[in-house]
């Protein structure tokens, strides 16, 4: 083999594992690589100037490669894989940017010829080229979506077939309001069901379940003449038969309820789903844990149901639901955990002396946990409270509640943040003046810090308590412009992981080593980029993508802003839950952490794409919110 042939062979090595080339016939990545001219620049020297005719597709093979817009503002710096100079051949005019070699480089440079034949020939070549980053990423969304509704068919776990498919129309009995619950149930009795619907002319107005009987009227010893009407479950939650199985799962383990009625395109209920069917569909233990959890009659059945859910996370990644409704999922199971934990703590001490409510931080209030999820929770105490008189009993919940949670796999918080710490356990009053302490005299370190407490929710007790501060604290925190450039510079601060431009910068780990930290590095900034926009515009949104919908909705953020920010939120999530699925069928625990040399080529390139349009974000934050400071 002549040397010019082993050139050729190492430039088409080298196409077949970049993108758009890799997607090439192997007869086109040939002509390709004989088409390539290798050049060389050192470090400093113009690759193109702004206004040139530029004749070349540039792909980096060594180096780092620095774009000017208009030949004075830094546009981006690029690494190994990237490319540069397409846009001027797409629209064949002169170059925009101006390209300096940052460090010494080796350019393969594709001539505009075999650019222009290569595009016209293939759809994804073109595709790659056609759009940025953010466009590239929204397809690799869309992409991952279509393969699971590819699959979704052959699979037993059918999370997304709709409920019309499986809602039981067989014995569908109804009952009016007016019904005895003793006549109801032997009507229950004779037709077999469990569920009644309870209707008024054409409205659903009601349904009445055997747990119902069992509980508000046997338990209670009511009498069988009572009508249905003061037992049943009155405007009951429905889905529409469109939605999907998934959609039941969440919305059951989310409400507590075991049946659901199943409502047509006119509104009218067609069928009843319940917690059997979707399990019978799931083939997984996902529903049984919400009612395992919620049924939990002392701490060690609750550990153990919670310790399923590392498995069935990992079914429902394997499934291919998405990674927000896992996420939904996975926050459900936390909120119930909480719930139950407080409710057999409460049980061992006696009733609470004064109205309060548990409040979570983070992303148990925004329903974005994971797994492995440390807790971040307080105490918010009613007008009643009297600190001598109750603070013991208060002090004591609290610590059995961080051990109880501790041991149910929600880890201590490192920071502290719980409600066995005396700091946050407060009256509603002595919260709102900490947040306006905050708010009125800003400090960098703390508001830092402090993020998380603008990510509050109430998961139990008075949650009236949690609204009215949360509503006064965004109210007076949108309307304090200084406390909201301290927040825009804490946010705008986070080191986007791209090191060079070439590799992700990595973390050093004193287990696993250098590690990306997908929590860290990608979702936290997305996190800290919403927040700040709900800060500044009062929003009431909590979750980081309702967050980015209504700041778009809110003029904050541009709207095709906020679709990017969305698709890298979910791409990154995505990736972290197929990393721990791995990791639980591995035996080993689910962590943020991973070597990058575990990922594909597909979630390798896109996650620089993520990093590129959230670094872009933050620059854009900070000009918008920071003065342009950091």
């Amino acid at each position: 083999m002549t040397s010019d042939s082993v050139e050729i062979e190492e430039v088409r090595s080298f196409l077949e594992q970049v993108e758009p080339f890799a997607s090439l016939p192997p007869d086109q990545l040939r002509q390709a690589a004989r088409a390539i001219d290798i050049m060389y620049f050192r470090r400093d020297t113009f690759v193109t100037h702004a206004g040139d005719d530029n004749q070349y597709l540039s792909l980096i093979r060594s180096g780092s490669v620095e774009l000017r817009l208009g030949g004075t503002e830094l546009h981006a710096r690029l690494g190994e894989r990237d490319c540069f100079g397409y846009p001027s051949l797409i629209r064949r005019g002169p170059a925009q940017n101006e390209a300096i070699a940052f460090e010494d480089c080796l350019l393969y440079r594709l001539p505009a010829e075999m650019f222009h034949l290569l595009w016209e020939g293939h759809e994804q070549f073109r595709h790659f080229f056609d759009t940025d980053q953010a466009s590239r990423l929204h397809r690799a969304v869309a992409s991952m979506r279509r393969e699971v509704a590819k699959n979704d068919g052959d699979e037993s776990f059918g999370v997304h077939i709709p409920l019309k498919s499986i809602a039981s129309r067989r014995e569908l009995v109804f009952c009016t309001p007016e019904l005895a619950i003793g006549d109801a149930a032997r009507l229950m009795a004779e037709r077999d069901v469990s569920v009644l619907p309870v209707m008024k002319g054409d409205d659903l107005v009601g349904i009445l379940t055997d747990k119902d009987l069992r509980r508000r009227v046997l338990a209670v010893g009511l009498d069988g003449a009572t009508p249905v009407e003061q037992v049943m479950t009155p405007d009951p939650i429905t889905l529409a038969e469109t939605e999907t199985v998934l959609s039941a799962l969440l919305a059951m383990t989310s409400h507590h309820i075991h049946h659901m009625p199943v409502v047509n395109a006119g509104g009218r209920i067609c069928g009843i789903v319940s917690s059997s069917d979707v399990l019978a569909q799931l083939g997984s233990n996902t529903f049984h844990l919400a009612r395992e959890v919620e049924g939990a009659r002392a701490m060690g059945s609750l550990v153990d149901a919670t310790a399923h859910l590392p498995r069935a996370v990992a079914g429902l990644v394997e499934a291919g639901v998405d990674a927000e409704p896992i996420a939904r999922y996975v926050s459900s199971i936390g909120e119930l955990a909480h719930r139950r934990i407080l409710k057999l703590m409460e049980q061992e001490l006696g009733p609470p002396p004064a109205s309060y409510a548990l409040v979570c931080f983070g992303s148990l209030a925004r329903h974005e946990l994971s797994l492995g999820s440390d807790q971040d929770n307080g105490f918010i105490f009613g007008d009643d409270f009297v600190r001598e008189s109750h603070d013991e009993y208060f002090a004591e919940l609290g610590r059995r509640l961080a051990e109880g949670l501790d041991q149910a796999g929600y880890k201590f918080c490192p920071g502290n943040i719980m409600a066995s710490n005396p700091d946050y356990r407060r009256t509603a009053s002595e919260w709102a003046e900490r947040f306006r302490h905050w708010i009125d005299s800003p400090d960098p370190q703390a508001i830092l810090e402090s993020g998380i407490f603008f990510d509050m929710r109430a998961v139990a007790g008075e949650a009236h308590l949690v609204e009215q501060l949360r509503r006064e604290t965004f109210e007076a925190a949108s309307e304090n412009r200084i406390f909201t450039s301290f927040v825009a510079r804490a946010a705008a601060v986070t080191a986007v992981p791209l090191g060079f431009f070439r590799n992700f910068l990595l973390k050093e780990d004193a287990v696993e080593g250098k590690v990306l930290d997908l929590k860290a590095q990608a979702i936290t900034p997305i996190v800290d980029l919403a927040r700040t926009h709900a800060i500044v515009k009062a929003l009431d949104a909590t979750s980081t993508l309702e967050r980015l919908a209504a700041a778009a909705d809110a003029g904050s953020l541009d709207p095709e802003a906020a679709r990017d920010l969305s698709a890298c939120f979910e791409f990154v999530r995505d990736v972290r839950f197929r990393h721990q699925a791995r990791q639980i069928r591995n035996g080993e625990k689910p962590s943020n952490k991973l070597d990058p040399g575990e990922l594909s080529r597909f979630d390798r390139e896109h996650l620089r794409d993520a990093f590129k349009l959230i670094r872009a974000q933050l620059d854009k934050l900070r000009s918008d919110y920071a003065g342009g400071l950091t």
